[in-house]
């Protein structure tokens, strides 16, 4: 039984029940190893829903801090792989191929709000389904799924695109590979954005491709510094750059898709943040202003759905439907047709409109909160990017704080998902100023109590405070 946990119920009970379990974890209390009470036991001790212990739970388990094993229960996590599970390899870009290490929690959807009593039934009738029709599934996907994601790109990005031209993938990892295929030859020669994540990096160092890193700032890719010679593929997250946040604005729109004609490049436009966008989008998306066919668009269910749902999409241009499909049958896709299926019902009667437009609500108060937070406990001699899009910012706090690695020490001691990007003085970069800020798990209230927690332990503070943390 675990005493140590006392519950306010004048607030949100799953968020608190999921932080002193996190807290107990973490400081060694609950040990690894430990088999943790189950759902019915822990909810019947402190007079909670069974289902507010299941989603924290799962909050813990997306962390990496408890497993489940089957017929035997849930864990805490080996310190191993507490370490490693949250962790995600950042290429520096720099000269010496340097990679440095970022915090996947400063990406984490809050996943009380996954439509589970919906998604519950709509797996079900998928598995009663089980066995009727073409015992084999199309190479591209279930066509019902691929027929929802082409309505709904029509819809929510005004792009006219065929369900024949959706590829429908087991996960945004598998659609670059895809797309690599597609585009590169061992020695070709690929554009990224520097910084630039690693499962990107990844798959075309895979591909054994030449990658030419290009700046980032506040209007996204420099494209005044792309290469004058040839390359075969450009990557680009346009509506909100995977790290810093910014959004691509529409002049070098236009001249990204200018110099992809000129050098006969394809374009891989990254759109898989984009459902979670805050007001009116900037700019109209790099395949809706296609007129060369020569824009890829991947897209991604897991920034709405959350990772438990990790299905991703291309979306190619009608002249590389064979050579997708080949590559698609080639690379093979993990998604189960169930999946398939039930995400394809789940679109096709409206409520993953529903379900994006509700959290993209409670996600823009937060993103709202946490921007007014800054301002009311900073100040205002500081810079935010990223409050379009996505589960973070990217905050450019005071340069008499001190560095962004400190600074975000400090934000991580103060209960908030924080990573510092890193200094690249010789790519112009922003690194060694940047401080990636997540406000996806926390409420509007606990957002503004851990901004002024961080904001009253700043000044002054030694560096040194927290070399335990």
């Amino acid at each position: 039984m675990l005493t140590p946990i006392t519950l306010d119920r004048t607030q949100c009970l799953q968020d608190q029940l999921c932080e002193q379990l996190h807290d107990l974890i973490c400081s060694g209390r609950l040990t690894a190893g430990t088999r943790m009470p189950s759902s019915r036991m822990l909810a019947d001790q402190f007079g909670i829903s069974r289902t507010t212990v299941l989603l924290a739970y799962e909050r813990l388990i997306a962390e990496g801090l408890l497993e489940t094993r089957p017929a035997q229960g849930t864990f805490v996590v080996q310190q191993q792989q507490q370490q490693a599970a949250p962790l995600l390899t950042l290429v520096s870009g720099g000269e010496d191929g340097e990679a440095l290490v970022i915090d996947r929690k400063v990406w984490r959807p809050d996943p009380s709000l996954f439509p589970l009593a919906r998604w519950r039934v709509l797996m079900r009738s998928a598995l009663d389904q089980l066995g009727t029709g073409s015992a084999r599934q199309h190479p591209t996907g279930d066509s019902g799924l691929r027929k929802a994601v082409a309505a709904w790109l029509s819809t929510s990005r005004g792009i006219a695109v065929l369900p024949e031209q959706i590829i429908v993938t087991d996960s945004r990892q598998q659609a670059l590979h895809i797309a690599a295929h597609l585009a590169l030859r061992p020695g070709g020669r690929v554009v990224v954005e520097d910084p630039c994540e690693e499962m990107t990096h990844a798959t075309f160092t895979d591909a054994m491709a030449e990658i030419l890193p290009i700046p980032v700032d506040s209007d996204g890719m420099r494209t005044d510094k792309l290469p004058c010679a040839g390359a075969a593929l450009v990557h680009v997250s346009p509506e909100h750059q995977r790290l810093l946040g910014s959004v691509l604005s529409e002049s070098r729109r236009h001249a990204l898709l200018a110099w992809a004609q000129r050098v006969d490049a394809l374009v891989l436009e990254d759109d898989c943040q984009g459902e979670l966008h805050y007001g009116t989008k900037h700019a109209p998306t790099l395949a809706s202003l296609d007129q060369g066919e020569r824009v890829l668009l991947m897209g991604s269910f897991a920034g709405a759905l959350g990772p438990w749902v990790r299905m991703a999409y291309l979306a190619v241009p009608r002249r590389l439907v064979a050579a997708a499909t080949t590559a698609s049958q080639m690379i093979g896709s993990g998604s189960g047709r169930m999946e398939q299926a039930a995400l394809a019902e789940l679109m096709q009667g409206g409520c993953y409109a529903r379900h994006v437009h509700r959290i993209g609500k409670i996600y823009a108060a937060r993103r709202d909160a946490m921007v007014s937070a800054l301002h009311r406990h900073v100040g205002d001699n500081q810079t935010i990017w990223g409050e379009h899009a996505g589960l973070h910012l990217t905050w450019f706090p005071p340069s008499a704080i001190g560095p962004a690695h400190y600074v975000a020490r400090m934000a991580r001691h103060s209960g908030l998902d924080a990573h510092a990007l890193p200094d690249r003085p010789h790519r112009g970069g922003v690194g060694g100023r940047a401080v990636m800020l997540s406000f996806g798990a926390l409420s509007e209230q606990q957002i503004d109590q851990r901004i002024a927690r961080l904001a009253a332990i700043l000044p002054g503070q030694p560096a040194m405070a927290l070399s335990g943390d």
